[in-house]
């Protein structure tokens, strides 16, 4: 190997190094506690004990966090944190209480892990463009990546499905130049391609657009290669079986029959339904929904959407032109079609139920695009490459400068805040200490009382239940108000949702989750703290 080859095979490996440096060095300025950022933390810390629970009973216990989005791969990524943290099956007495008093390691290596998802995303994105496009483009595609949306960045803050975003679009990329550039579709490329489009939709729901991006890729291939009917669905056919096969094996073998059942009927609510979650009404797309997207994408600062909207568009068309029109551009031509379905699609799902956290799967896209858009300018011969250089260079510090204040703010706000409640738990004890009557702390909570509910309803596993309430006489979760019976004394009511010592006292109920609707009534002692108030009941 000359040394040449060598600078471009190390370029892949110190773009990811660059990138989990970045992830590593955010997380230790800004620390955060576990059960104080997002539902990704004990989501993460359900599976993983499910898991666990799973390989020490041998037993198929239901998996309750897979049943939505799936979250394949995050199930079994927190797993392996587990593992790694020193408990990978679930063996000993109070299990859950030990995992609990190392949780704060379980954070550390999954926080870790995510970095790594996403440098071994970098890495397979920029090898498979190193032979199609300079070191420098790639660079610049990454980094359009990072800051398009500031919901790139903080999916890695806060590890969850989205963590994977990269990587699966980075082996999307590399399935893509094989099948455009290879002259005759090997059915070995359509099965790792039915591969990578299973590993999309098992991590999650809104990243079907890389299997219905491959499948408009293949498709296409087959009309510009002019390939008969009968092979031509013999190879569509190869694609969807493997797709097919590698779902419902995953169903069978890691998500259970009655959690995919129930995963199938939330995914038709979700497709069929309006609103986040398919919970609006069952028009597919609402109007206003659509509306309220395109008011909040600019105060957001979610570029991803709409570059990934026009841009995405913009390929599709082109891609068509340049496979119709222009001898000799197939493969060019079916790698714009492919990625370009790939963006608007994503971008179009996010309408479709906007929240900001969902950009991050736009913005994975956009990389591949930067690819495609570099591959025609140079098919075409579009002559000013260099002004075209300078508006990318100028628009990425534009974005990049618009990201820093917003992603700082949050971060900072997390820190904080993660500083506040654990003074408020001090003091909550404090005023606590010595009573005989149980406390509930009701929905959302920033503390682990209330997280644990998280954590118990999603493990769905009967022994760690009961384990959990053996070994909590005093304390309950509300959302596990209604499984047992507590003669609850005291209240720890989240400010998030009742700010004010008016709204508290006026609520027909202050722990959200609880069937038993909880009420201040006079005589009650309400104190107000820094991020919760505390009710304890008189008399």
């Amino acid at each position: 190997m000359n040394l040449a080859s060598r600078r471009v095979d190390l370029w892949p490996l110190a773009l990811a190094v660059v990138f989990f440096l970045i992830c590593t060095l955010l997380a230790r300025a800004y620390p955060s506690a576990f059960w104080m950022v997002t539902d990704y933390e004990p989501l993460g810390l359900a599976d993983a004990l499910n898991m666990a629970y799973r390989l020490a009973d041998r037993q198929m216990y239901e998996a309750v966090g897979l049943s939505y989005h799936p979250g394949v791969t995050f199930y079994l990524m927190s797993w392996l944190a587990l593992a790694l943290a020193g408990y990978p099956v679930a063996s000993g007495a109070n299990f859950f209480s030990t995992v609990l008093a190392h949780v704060d390691d379980y954070h550390r290596i999954i926080l870790i892990l995510g970095a790594l998802v996403g440098a071994a995303g970098v890495y397979v994105f920029a090898r498979a463009a190193r032979k199609l496009v300079p070191g420098l483009v790639t660079a610049a595609a990454l980094a359009l990546w990072l800051v398009s949306t500031s919901a790139t960045l903080q999916m890695f803050m806060t590890v969850g499905m989205d963590a994977f975003a990269m990587l699966i679009n980075g082996l999307f990329l590399a399935v893509m130049v094989r099948l455009a550039y290879e002259k005759d579709i090997d059915p070995s490329i359509l099965v790792f391609a039915g591969c990578v489009g299973a590993l999309a939709y098992l991590n999650k729901l809104s990243y079907i657009y890389i299997a219905f991006a491959l499948y408009a890729a293949i498709f296409m291939k087959l009309v510009f290669c002019r390939v008969g009917w009968s092979r031509g669905f013999w190879l569509l056919s190869v694609y969807v079986g493997s797709f097919a096969l590698i779902v419902l094996a995953t169903g069978f073998l890691v998500i259970g029959w009655d959690s995919f059942r129930d995963l199938y009927w939330y995914h038709r609510a979700v497709i069929l339904g309006s609103q986040l979650y398919g919970t609006g009404d069952p028009t597919v797309v609402s109007a206003g929904e659509i509306r309220r997207a395109i008011m909040t994408i600019p105060v957001d600062r979610a570029y991803a959407v709409p570059i990934a909207l026009f841009g995405g568009a913009g390929l599709v068309i082109a891609g068509l032109v340049a496979g119709f029109k222009r001898a000799g551009q197939t493969p060019v031509a079916v790698l714009c079609i492919g990625t370009g379905v790939a963006a608007l699609l994503s971008a179009l799902i996010v309408l479709k139920h906007y929240d900001m956290h969902y950009t991050a799967g736009v913005s994975a896209t956009l990389p591949a695009c930067v690819v495609c858009f570099y591959l025609l300018t140079k098919s075409w011969r579009f002559r000013p490459r260099l002004a075209a250089a300078a508006f990318a260079s100028i628009a990425i510090l534009f974005m990049a400068r618009q990201l820093i204040w917003p992603l700082d703010t949050l971060l900072t706000s997390r820190t904080g805040f993660s500083a506040r409640a654990n003074a408020d738990l001090a003091e909550i004890n404090s005023y606590l200490a010595g009573t005989k009557r149980a406390v509930e702390f009701a929905y959302k909570t920033p503390f682990a009382q209330f997280g644990e509910g998280f954590v118990i309803i999603y493990a769905s596993v009967p022994r760690l239940t009961y384990e959990y309430f053996q070994n909590r006489p005093l304390v309950i979760s509300s959302l596990l108000a209604g499984k047992v019976t507590r003669d609850v004394g005291a209240y720890v009511i989240d400010k998030g949702y009742f700010p004010t010592v008016e709204s508290v006292k006026a609520a027909p109920n202050l722990a959200l989750l609880d069937p038993n609707p909880v009420k201040f009534n006079e005589g009650d002692k309400l104190i107000e703290l820094r991020t919760v108030f505390l009710l304890i009941r008189g008399g």
